[in-house]
């Protein structure tokens, strides 16, 4: 049975709740859109019309871009919305490493500040994966505004969004998944193999250990164009994707099976 100390659940115990919180935020902002639309098919013409207009110029962290084109508000929430996507899918998969870690430091005398440690470990994968959501809220920036993505985040072309499918499937198989997934779900030998003298060798082993973890999964991220970065839905079968390549057992070998189902996917996307 698992041991979990003290200093390892002041962390995490912290960090899941801001998980609970982060979904919970998802689902407002998700639903949101859905609820415009409804609500502006029972308006009544040119009145209703003109103060949805209004509404779409008022900035809220909870309203999705609902225009043609982005303006700096709409930027502004799309990228804190990819920060908290991110944080809510990824962080998750961060437990194992934060465990393994605390229980290898436990018996160590160079060990100071074990809370310390760990929340340094667990702000290093924040701050990468928000750097990832930079990235990509420009990306789907300039996708919006060439109108190769609609306002839900979906690719509007089906040969396109069939490439990024097939893409994905086959990065399943490439000798850069295989490294990138065998650190992410065994860094004890990693962490074993890197001397630790204070809190920046901490920040090293955090910040190595978290590209690992984007190299590994950062083609998945892409997939959320496919049905929509929107979909909360969609965000959640993903989540559940990189967990189990991640935690489950035999990960390797789920791996190989999403790329022989992405690329299958794909194919089939190019004929229908």
């Amino acid at each position: 049975m698992l041991k979990f100390s003290r200093d390892y659940l002041i962390v995490v115990i912290p960090i899941i709740f801001m998980i609970i919180g982060a979904w919970l935020y998802l689902d407002s902002m998700h639903m949101k859109p859905m609820n415009m639309n409804v609500e502006m098919k029972d308006m009544n013409m040119d009145m209703d019309m003109s103060m949805d207009m209004d509404n779409q110029n008022t900035f809220t962290l909870l309203t999705m871009p609902m225009t043609s084109d982005w303006n700096f508000n709409d930027l502004i929430v799309m990228t804190l919305m990819w920060i908290v996507m991110m944080f809510a899918m990824m962080m998750p998969t961060t437990f194992n490493f934060l465990l393994i870690f605390n229980q290898m430091r436990s018996n160590m005398v160079t060990r100071h500040s074990p809370k310390t440690e760990l929340a340094i470990l667990a702000t290093t994968y924040f701050l990468l994966w928000t750097l990832f959501s930079i990235a990509a809220v420009s990306l789907q920036y300039i996708l919006h505004n060439a109108n190769i993505v609609d306002m839900m985040g979906i690719i509007k072309n089906n040969n396109i969004a069939a490439s990024l499918i097939i893409f994905a499937g086959i990065y399943q198989f490439t000798n850069l998944k295989n490294i990138c997934l065998e650190k992410c779900r065994n860094p004890l030998s990693y962490i074993m193999g890197t001397k630790i003298n204070g809190m920046g060798s901490i920040v090293k082993i955090g910040l190595s250990n978290g590209i690992f973890c984007i190299g590994c999964c950062w083609v998945l991220m892409l997939l959320l164009f496919v049905n929509g970065v929107m979909n909360l839905l969609w965000v959640l079968i993903i989540t559940i994707a990189v967990l189990a390549e991640k935690i489950f057992p035999y990960g390797n070998i789920i791996s190989k099976l999403f790329g022989v189902g992405l690329i299958s996917w794909g194919c089939l996307l190019f004929y229908f």
